[in-house]
């Protein structure tokens, strides 16, 4: 752009002169050619400079700025993790593991594989020994160890209705009621002392069976006598 300046200003420079100089020459000698003429060539010469100059000028070309593509980086899926805390159903432990609380079982009634009849009531008796060195108050029981609330069938704890010095037994007795269901079933049970911490288990296993039928009394009729003409 600023050599197109200095060429259109040495243009119009020349025809100031050539100008001047025939404006000076009128005087003195006959022009051999009309200011129209002059006029003429200077236009045709400052023509010709801006077409060399056009030809000279690099074309400007637009070259189109290409825009940042706004492509979202991949976002990696979310996984969602289903996290189940599964709680089972896991008590105290039956016994103590160590103390100076201890028992023996002597004896059970009725025996483990009894088959009880569904429904039926029956009176659980467990005899056990004191084999510590702790006598055992009246502030020790036997309580349930099971979730399952069903195989307390009935019964409640029992806190022991005498002390019970080392060496000495105690009859247990629970009073019951067999599932309604036939089946095979285990009920757990243990001792704890007055700390409540548990130091012997008691089990009884056993079976339903189906309920006892019903008796039903049927009278067959009597057959009529028959008349004999």
């Amino acid at each position: 752009m600023l050599g197109n300046r200095k060429l259109v200003g040495g243009i119009l420079l020349a025809i100031l002169l050539l100008t001047t100089l025939a404006a000076c020459s009128k005087a003195d000698a006959t022009p051999t050619n009309s200011p129209e003429m002059v006029y003429t060539q200077a236009a045709q010469t400052v023509a010709a400079g801006l077409t060399q100059t056009a030809v000279l000028m690099p074309t400007a070309t637009s070259t189109p700025t290409l825009q940042p593509s706004n492509t979202p980086a991949p976002t990696q899926a979310a996984t969602a993790t289903l996290s189940v805390s599964v709680t089972p159903l896991v008590q105290k432990s039956a016994t103590s593991a160590t103390g100076p609380d201890k028992a023996e079982w002597v004896a059970q009634n009725p025996g483990d594989g009894t088959v009880l009849n569904a429904g039926q009531d029956f009176t659980l008796v467990w005899t056990v020994k004191n084999t510590g060195t702790t006598t055992w108050t009246t502030d020790y029981q036997l309580r349930y160890y099971l979730v399952e609330q069903s195989l307390r069938m009935g019964a409640g704890d029992l806190k022991l209705s005498k002390e019970v010095k080392p060496n000495e037994s105690i009859d247990l007795s629970l009073a019951m009621k067999a599932p309604a269901n036939s089946g095979e079933y285990t009920t757990i049970w243990v001792l704890t002392n007055k700390e409540g911490v548990n130091f012997y288990p008691l089990t009884f296993g056993f079976k339903v069976g189906a309920a006892a039928a019903t008796a039903t009394a049927t009278v067959a009729p009597t057959a009529g006598a028959t008349a004999t003409p």
